[in-house]
């Protein structure tokens, strides 16, 4: 028994002991290396590429801001340009009257603001509907100048006020009563 645990005990010492490196695999660890190495290299080009890459988009999107910037300035100047004479001939009108206490004809006051609901359609404002035209009861669009009264979708109502959008979608509701029902006829 006792060379039994001797042979085992020389057999675990044996095979703990670090075996010498093959010349081949001296090669392989090498050539490991040097992939790892390649590895590295590739890995920290990408992370600087990726850092310029950031930076640029960081610079191009700085850069149509402040392009967005100029066309929305440019956009509003003209579009101020448009209405400065009509504003300066309404206000001109307003101090006639209350300042100056002279009387304004209301064909100017109505010529004025004509110019003003032309220079607003030129840039996007949509008239939606007539005064006095019948139509049908829609909630997304008309609001009841009578709050007394209900009004269900489908109804016929007569505009008091018109309804204003803007690319299709409603800015001011119209102002709408119920039709008296002996008309029924639609007149959008």
């Amino acid at each position: 028994m006792m060379n039994w645990l001797r042979r085992k005990r020389n057999r675990a010492e044996h095979e703990a002991e670090p075996q010498p490196i093959q010349p081949d695999e001296g090669e392989a660890l090498r050539e490991a290396a040097r992939e790892a190495q390649e590895l590295r290299l590739e890995l920290a080009e990408r992370e600087e590429t990726l850092a310029r890459l950031r930076a640029e988009l960081a610079e191009a999107r700085l850069e149509s801001n402040a392009r967005a910037e100029n066309v929305l300035g440019d956009a509003e100047a003209r579009w101020l340009t448009d209405l400065a004479a009509p504003v300066a001939q309404l206000l001109t009108q307003a101090h006639l009257v209350h300042v100056a206490r002279q009387p304004v004809r209301t064909a100017d006051v109505l010529a004025v603001a004509s110019r003003l609901i032309v220079a607003l359609q030129d840039h996007g404002l949509e008239i939606v509907g007539a005064v006095g035209n019948t139509t049908t009861y829609d909630p997304e669009c008309h609001e009841t100048l009578d709050e007394s009264v209900e009004l269900a979708p489908g109804d016929t109502v007569t505009m008091r006020f018109v309804g204003l959008a803007h690319r299709g979608q409603t800015i001011h509701r119209a102002g709408v009563e119920r039709s008296d029902s002996s008309r029924g006829e639609v007149t959008t």
